[in-house]
């Protein structure tokens, strides 16, 4: 039996980014990924996916795949926005970085989605750090060779910001989030299309060595994985 990685996302950017940057290399580990984007409504007999507006919904969503006991059920949500009914968000000023807050915020989500009901190491929280652009500041340059094409080079002003800030330090204000950055930069940038394009000439590996807190993400599932692929080829 193959075990089945279920990977619950927030939006259509991270859907594309797992599609096509964590699929692969999760099945050359010998998964099988499955890509959920998050229902937010259902309204008429239509479905709407995207978004976390509510924490409720998301929480049902995530109980539900994890319906299947033998699958491993993660996400990939932005620390950018989250509701104010997300679980733990009171007292996230208690923790003085960004890190330890979204550190603490994986364990409430943990506890919450968990429960008592759900096996060890079946359900893995990941909130992104500050949103899944921070992963495309990894590589600048990678950025403006994809984002410059029709457009003017900014590699000026993203040395810049590189200069201030690691890839996942780049801040949450409204004004200067890492999208609004480069769309204040390249003002057709597309998140779905040319983000990925950039993540793709990035590679995972240098992703990995320029943001701790994803590369802690990924440790932690290959880790899992290592450990249910053996169970579940000791059941073959």
């Amino acid at each position: 039996m193959t075990l089945l990685l279920k990977i619950h996302v927030e939006g259509f950017t991270e859907a594309a980014f797992a599609a096509h940057i964590l699929r692969p290399y999760f099945e050359g580990m010998g998964c099988s990924i499955t890509v959920v984007i998050n229902k937010t409504s259902n309204a008429h007999g239509v479905t709407h996916r995207g978004g976390l507006s509510h924490y409720e919904q998301f929480r049902i969503n995530t109980r539900w795949l994890l319906k299947n006991k033998n699958a491993v059920v993660t996400t990939m949500i932005d620390y950018y926005g989250l509701p104010a009914d997300f679980p733990g968000m009171e007292n996230i000023y208690d923790y003085p970085t960004s890190y330890e807050r979204v550190r603490y915020l994986e364990r409430m989500l943990d506890e919450n989605i968990s429960g008592e009901d759900i096996p060890d190491d079946n359900f893995i929280p990941y909130i992104q750090l500050h949103e899944f652009e921070a992963l495309l500041f990894s590589d600048i340059a990678a950025i403006d060779k994809v984002l410059s094409v029709g457009r003017s080079s900014h590699c000026r002003e993203l040395k810049d910001i590189r200069r201030n800030y690691e890839p996942e330090d780049i801040n949450t204000r409204p004004e200067s989030a890492p999208s609004k950055r480069l769309k204040h930069l390249y003002p057709r940038y597309s998140k779905t299309v040319e983000g990925i394009l950039i993540a793709e000439k990035i590679g995972l590996a240098d992703i990995r060595r320029q943001c701790p807190h994803f590369n802690e993400w990924l440790t932690e599932l290959e880790r899992v994985v290592a450990i249910k692929g053996m169970c579940a080829a000791e059941q073959r």
